[in-house]
């Protein structure tokens, strides 16, 4: 856990460094808070499935967490994307970063979507 919040507070200077926003429409903005939104959805399904005493046989799919990681790796996980779909659509021209956040929006509902399916449930 102290590794967790080590890494949050990096990455939390980074971002207060970064000049968040700069230069970005309101429209990119909008997206973007759907895009982190959907991410932290797909968390909380994935967590639900994964720790839930109704669900014990479910895994995860993603091979960078392995098929049953701790909560601990799995939040670090979940803290590096979301940084990283910061700096990534920061990175990216004006042009693109509505594309890539319309579709990491879409696929991450999607898999919001699949977690429900197979019995996740969504609660903060």
């Amino acid at each position: 856990m102290k590794t967790l919040l080590a890494l949050l507070l990096f990455f939390s200077i980074g971002l207060a460094q970064a000049a968040p926003f700069e230069g970005w429409t309101d429209e990119e903005k909008a997206w973007f808070a759907a895009s982190e939104l959907a991410q932290v959805i797909d968390y909380q399904t994935t967590r639900n499935l994964l720790y839930s005493q109704r669900n014990r046989n479910f895994y995860e799919v993603n091979p960078i967490v392995g098929r049953h990681p701790s909560a601990n790796r799995l939040m670090a996980f979940e803290i590096g994307t979301l940084v990283a779909n910061y700096f990534y659509t920061d990175w990216l021209e004006h042009d693109n970063r509505i594309t890539w956040l319309k579709w990491h929006t879409t696929i991450e509902m999607i898999v919001v979507q699949h977690n429900v399916s197979i019995g996740a449930r969504i609660s903060f």
